[in-house]
């Protein structure tokens, strides 16, 4: 590509076509973005213009492969970094810690139907628990990690060891247009978590409260009778369901250990149990 040819022209005269070829090729030159362009006093090599004007800087003229990296080395490592593709930071890792509660609900409620179906033990909402915490911690490395790779400063690696919501909010902090995933895990956490915990809460109450009582007088029967020496049921069983069946644990006198189940007769508290010692 060539600059028109810069003419001089004696301002001294009047006359009036010189005055709009003048004016022509003023806007000519004005439109060509700045660039490597062939010398027009030497056409073996190029000069830079600026936009406006020819400056003092040429080269020798390059090869047609080599002009990109010509003008880049003149213009300088802004150019360059302006060319380079932003990365967004929304990565789909992010997107999975923000939705976390779906897994802990999912996760809660396998192990509540162990608690009251399988074995209850504070054993079984542990590892329901830390498998949720673990699960959260690897995403939030990888997280991490991908960040990094598309060239933004990610989150302390500390912060993946703090929970999804404490990772996401310091996530945000630290980035820009990254709020969306906060949002996403509160809303998220509310929806699923926040009324079924409350509506199960409420009711759980009433369950420990009649657990308990059960409880108490299985054992005041089997240990004032001889027929045991303790009796343990759990503090969370479903006690407001009739039909449902839960299991005691029982130590007889000899010290050997046997089970006791324990069936829901009514929903006013009426229970029956089956007992047998060996």
């Amino acid at each position: 590509m060539s600059l028109p040819d810069m003419v001089e022209y004696d301002r001294s005269e009047s006359d009036p076509r010189e005055e709009e070829v003048t004016r022509v090729t003023d806007q000519a030159i004005r439109v060509v973005p700045a660039g490597w362009y062939e010398d027009p006093s030497d056409p073996a090599q190029v000069r830079w213009w600026n936009g406006i004007a020819w400056t003092d800087h040429t080269q020798s003229k390059p090869d047609l492969d080599a002009a990109d990296d010509l003008e880049e080395s003149f213009a300088g490592p802004a150019a360059v970094r302006s060319r380079t593709r932003i990365r967004p930071t929304a990565t789909m890792e992010s997107w999975i810690v923000a939705f976390t509660p779906v897994l802990l609900f999912a996760a809660l409620f396998v192990g509540v139907w162990a608690w009251l179906y399988v074995e209850p033990t504070f054993l079984v909402a542990g590892i329901v628990l830390a498998f949720v915490y673990l699960v959260t911690v690897v995403v939030a490395i990888l997280d991490r990690r991908k960040l990094a790779r598309w060239g933004h400063t990610p989150p302390p690696f500390a912060a993946v060891l703090l929970t999804a919501p404490v990772y996401l909010l310091i996530r945000a902090l630290k980035l820009p247009k990254s709020w969306g995933q906060l949002i996403g895990w509160a809303i998220s956490a509310v929806l699923l978590l926040g009324g079924p915990a409350a509506a199960w809460g409420a009711g759980a109450l009433t369950s420990v409260e009649i657990a308990t009582k059960i409880q108490y007088e299985i054992r005041q029967e089997l240990v004032g009778s001889g027929q045991a020496s303790a009796v343990s049921c759990p503090p969370i069983a479903d006690t407001m369901t009739v039909g449902s069946i839960y299991t005691c644990a029982v130590t007889r006198p000899d010290g050997g250990e046997g089970k006791l189940w324990v069936s829901i007769d009514s929903d006013h508290g009426d229970y029956s149990y089956s007992f047998a010692i060996r």
